[in-house]
């Protein structure tokens, strides 16, 4: 493997001017595509005034809406990198089946019904069946067509790409979709109540066309109908407390998502059967996926999606880029990136955009430029520097290992005396997973970076500190996370937070935030959880006994992250981030969906010595 580090503005050699077409050079054209089975898909297409060249299409399906409609409505950015506009491409977009202006019966990541009944349609039909449209009726077209989208429409983009349609030569992925049991709505069990505000956009059915949205947000937060005036976030969901509560206050009795997680609370086969991992399979058209190890959303998806492609689609040649960003923001070109209090750099989406996005469909869908010749490129979040890679970086044989002392220490070697820590896990007092008054219709992105110094002052969380590092340790891959743990009942969960504290005695830096306090500053890298009832299997739950001791991996995504020399490593345990997720009754509740206010009750929690984390080591200066 090669490792090269990577000057943030000298990427790849190729540079865009930023002349060429604007969005007044661009005609646009409004089209229903009929699928096999009559179902009508309502498509914008925009395309070069200029007719004397030909030009790969660019598309994006859509379930946020083809808006602005109507023909004589061009929007001012066609899409979000206007270098690509300046290019010339015909972009296209389409509301998928059952969205907005489109025809048809929308389900949320919808499984690959056509791959065990040919009469059905799905994603992969609808996909295929509008590129024959598309290839067959426009005109000035070259050929090839380019998929790209964000998220939800991340995995609309690895659909299409999975349907192997001859005229897909490139796909960009970002931030992608996979599987909704492990992000997004629910992670590893619990129920992600911080999207509750906004579910109501995911989970009502609509069955005609149209331009406006079909279903409303219960803002029952808002005080007074104005907008200003709004609940504590913490306090406004710890009044509601349960499932059932929530339910009623903010979701729509008809929304048929809500339904599918209560029913379907385990990882069972109608969870199973939506595992879209499981189908990324023998892609050959060119892959790149996109996203951010600061991704609050769908991080799982990003980082899974490519190493599956690299795994069982060779002929796609799958690409990872990583960049420090939050959910979205490698759309977005912020010339100062910050998330939370962390400075990142400069200019880092517009970056991408120019020098990796535009280079990529250029050479895939024109031919033109040069081949991408990396692998990976990724962002260490310590050091704020890129590395290149020619091959998958994450292969380390090394790691260190700390052991969770009850001293409240990080030590390379395990206590033999069977010693613990314990605390008292208070469902009326959960630990709040951000220090913010403001109310939010969906979890804020900073929290992925947030200071915890709160969280240490708590009670009911354990905090084990290293020394001061005498030298850098470059962390890359999945940390591993086990932990020896007990409990006076029968359900918990367990969070897992590495945090990076800086120095008392750092120097104040030109891009600190005015009036935060950096000396001390315990920024959060990465947390982990899962629900303890999943400890063996996500498909089948099995309470705890009292007084038993178990040991518990609890799943932590992969990290790039250098701690750097003077630095401290913590790792903090707890078992509620409230109201990022729901709060564990404690007393094992078959249905948490349908648990009472009397079901829930305070337990205490034993964390053991040989509870230990282990951190896959780089030594980046090696290559």
């Amino acid at each position: 493997m090669r490792l090269l580090i990577v000057a943030i503005f000298s990427l790849i050699s190729f540079a865009v001017t930023g002349q060429g077409l604007k969005s007044q050079d661009y005609s646009k054209k409004e089209v229903y595509i009929t699928m096999r089975d009559g179902i009508k898909l309502f498509t914008s297409i925009y395309s070069p005034k200029d007719t004397t060249k030909k030009y790969p299409i660019l598309i994006t399906r859509t379930t946020y809406s083809c808006k602005p409609y109507g023909e004589d409505i061009i929007p001012e950015n066609i899409m979000y990198n206007p270098d690509l506009v300046a290019k010339g491409y015909i972009f296209v977009f389409q509301d998928v089946r059952g969205r907005w202006m489109s025809e048809g019966q929308f389900e949320n990541t919808k499984p690959p019904y056509s791959l065990w009944d040919k009469s059905k349609t799905d994603e992969l039909t609808d996909a295929w069946d509008t590129f024959e449209w598309l290839t067959k009726n426009l005109k000035h077209f070259n050929g090839n067509i380019g998929v790209y989208g964000n998220s939800y429409l991340g995995w609309s983009t690895l659909t299409a790409a999975a349907t192997n349609h001859p005229a897909v030569k490139a796909a960009i992925a970002m931030a992608p979709v996979t599987d909704f049991f492990f992000e997004d709505f629910n992670r590893y069990g619990l129920v992600a109540i911080n999207y509750t505000p906004i579910i109501n956009a995911f989970g009502i059915i609509k069955d005609y066309p149209t331009k406006d949205s079909w279903y409303k947000f219960n803002d029952g937060f808002i005080k007074g109908g104005k907008k200003s005036l709004t609940d504590d976030y913490y306090s406004y969901f710890l009044d509601l407390f349960t499932l059932s509560n929530i339910k009623n206050a903010l979701i729509d009795s008809n929304n048929i998502f809500w339904k599918n997680l209560e029913k379907h609370q385990k990882y069972d086969d109608f969870r199973q059967k939506r595992n879209w991992l499981k189908y990324l399979r023998n892609i050959k058209s060119q892959v790149m996926i996109v996203g951010g190890w600061n991704d609050e959303q769908n991080l799982y998806g990003i980082l899974n999606s490519y190493e599956t492609i690299d795994k069982y689609s060779p002929d796609a040649n799958v690409k990872l880029v990583m960049g420090p960003w939050a959910h979205a923001h490698p759309k977005e070109r912020i010339e100062k990136y910050y998330l939370g209090d962390i400075f990142y750099g400069y200019n880092l989406a517009e970056d991408y955009q120019k020098n990796v996005q535009v280079p990529f469909f250029e050479y895939y869908l024109k031919g033109k430029g040069t081949k991408p010749d990396f692998k990976t490129r990724i962002f260490d979040t310590g050091t704020k520097k890129w590395i290149q890679t020619t091959d998958s970086p994450f292969t380390s044989q090394e790691s260190i290992t700390y052991y969770l002392n009850p001293n409240g220490e990080l030590s390379k070697a395990p206590n033999r005396d069977n010693s613990f820590s314990s605390f008292i896990s208070d469902p009326f007092h959960p630990v709040p997973f951000i220090n913010d008054d403001n109310f939010h219709y969906i979890g804020p992105k900073y929290y992925m970076t947030a200071d915890q110094r709160v969280a240490s002052k708590r009670p009911d969380v354990l905090t084990y500190i290293s020394k001061p590092l005498i030298k850098d340790i470059t962390v890359l891959g999945n940390p591993q996370a086990t932990i020896s743990f007990e409990t006076d009942h029968s359900a918990a969960d367990i969070y897992v937070k590495i945090i990076d504290v800086l120095p008392l005695d750092r120097n104040p830096e030109k891009e600190d935030k005015p009036k935060v306090k950096m000396n001390g500053y315990q920024q959060l890298i990465r947390m982990g959880y899962i629900r303890g009832r999943f400890r063996d299997s996500f498909s089948k739950s099995i309470p705890f006994t009292p007084g038993k001791k178990y040991s518990i991996n609890v799943p932590l995504l992969k990290i790039f992250h250098t701690f750097k020399k003077g630095h401290r490593i913590m790792i903090q345990i707890q078992s509620s981030a409230f109201p990022l997720f729901d709060i564990n009754p404690q007393n094992y509740i078959e249905d948490i969906y349908s648990a009472k206010k009397e079901d829930f009750t305070k337990a205490i929690h034993k964390v053991y010595s040989e509870s230990k984390i282990m951190l896959p080591t780089q030594m980046i200066s090696k290559f």
